[in-house]
């Protein structure tokens, strides 16, 4: 009697192999997402605005949407031209972290970027035209640490990963200080 070699199985992780969806599933789960963002959109606008815009309710769930729905429209595009090209299913990504060792790096660079907001702490003023602004240790050290996250996840080029930090980091700067009058972390 032979004797037949035992398979060995191996977890590696909830990604391991992952790659693109097929461009099928893609489109519906675009589909999905756009629907219910279309719907959180129209609630939100529905809102009664108690004072002016800056006040209103709806003002950061329409955002959130909005910018949801502009994310699956492009993965919706992305899955289209996939498809007429014939693809099936994307190219693996190979992880250069085990999953283990990514989900602590993680939460270490988090750590740092608390403690750097708490004891890097600035504020500089500045005006843009008429309008003031104030810097603080937000932004040079979100820009660091959402990079730095973003890098971890995402094997890009670095000059990508950071001009998304700087964009959303800016966005977010500007819309809590001008739109919401709350100031940020960071600052005195």
């Amino acid at each position: 009697m032979s004797k037949q070699p035992t398979e060995v199985i191996k977890f590696d992780g909830e990604e391991a192999g992952s790659g693109y969806a097929s461009p099928m599933l893609d489109l519906i789960a675009s589909g999905t997402i756009i629907a219910l963002t279309v719907v959180v959109m129209i609630a939100s606008w529905q809102l009664k605005i108690p004072g002016g815009l800056a006040t209103a309710p709806g003002l950061l769930p329409f955002l959130t949407a909005a910018s949801l729905c502009a994310m699956a429209l492009m993965l919706a595009a992305t899955a289209i031209q996939r498809h007429r090209a014939g693809v099936v299913a994307g190219p693996d990504e190979i992880r250069n972290m085990p999953e283990d060792m990514r989900a602590l790096a993680l939460a270490v660079t988090v750590a740092i970027y608390i403690s750097c907001l708490q004891y890097l702490a600035f504020q500089q003023g500045f005006n843009i035209g008429q309008t003031h602004f104030v810097l603080s240790a937000f932004e040079p050290v979100t820009i660091v640490a959402l990079t730095a996250i973003i890098h971890m996840s995402w094997r890009g080029p670095l000059w990508i990963t950071l001009s998304i930090s700087i964009i959303w980091t800016l966005i977010l700067s500007v819309v809590f200080q001008k739109m919401f009058n709350i100031p940020l972390p960071g600052g005195f």
